[in-house]
């Protein structure tokens, strides 16, 4: 298994699709499940939560590559702290978390076939995304020693590593099903 897939790099060929009516139409509606699920978010303290967000990020990377995965981070980050029920302020790190993870599993989806290796792959990229950049956003904004957070959250992250793969194949291949039965799909799947 090829870990890139082989348009991921195609950044002309992203641009067209984010620019055409149904990137742009399909692009709005990723920011708006991602904004659904921010309001299922499993929060057990402010440094440690279970969030479902990154299923819209998956799926705009898959149809639309590394740039419209992190298009849709930055606007579904923005949107959904300013219309679910926040205990924090806003901090643009946790906004680039979620643009660098949108263009990530834009780099290992974008058109591929969905399998659970490649799942994996984007559990990997969710937990490592996690246990580093948002660990140091959480150290950043509360002041909490960074051994502590990481402790907590490699724990919890190693929890949600498997559940979060799951769900990945799962919901991907759900949405490569419809994508094809739409026939909005630009162009065939490939592995």
């Amino acid at each position: 298994m090829q870990l890139c897939t082989k348009n991921a790099f195609r950044f002309k060929e992203q641009l067209e699709c984010i620019h055409s009516v149904q990137g742009i139409c399909l692009g709005g509606l990723f920011v708006s499940l991602y904004v659904v699920l921010s309001l299922f978010n499993i929060r057990f303290s402010e440094i440690l939560e279970f969030r479902l967000a990154f299923l819209a990020l998956a799926a705009a990377a898959f149809y639309g590559g590394p740039l419209m995965g992190m298009t849709v981070g930055i606007a579904g980050d923005v949107i959904s702290f300013f219309v679910t029920p926040q205990s924090a302020p806003f901090f643009p790190g946790f906004t680039l978390t979620y643009a660098v993870m949108g263009f990530l599993f834009g780099i290992f989806l974008y058109r591929a076939k969905i399998t659970p290796g490649r799942a994996l792959i984007g559990g990997l990229t969710e937990f490592t995304i996690s246990c580093t950049l948002s660990t140091l956003w959480l150290h950043l904004m509360y002041g909490m020693p960074w051994q502590y957070l990481l402790t907590i959250r490699l724990v919890k992250n190693t929890i949600a590593l498997g559940v979060y793969t799951v769900l990945l194949f799962v919901f991907l291949n759900a949405f490569s099903r419809i994508l094809g039965a739409a026939g909005t799909a630009s162009k065939p799947v490939r592995s």
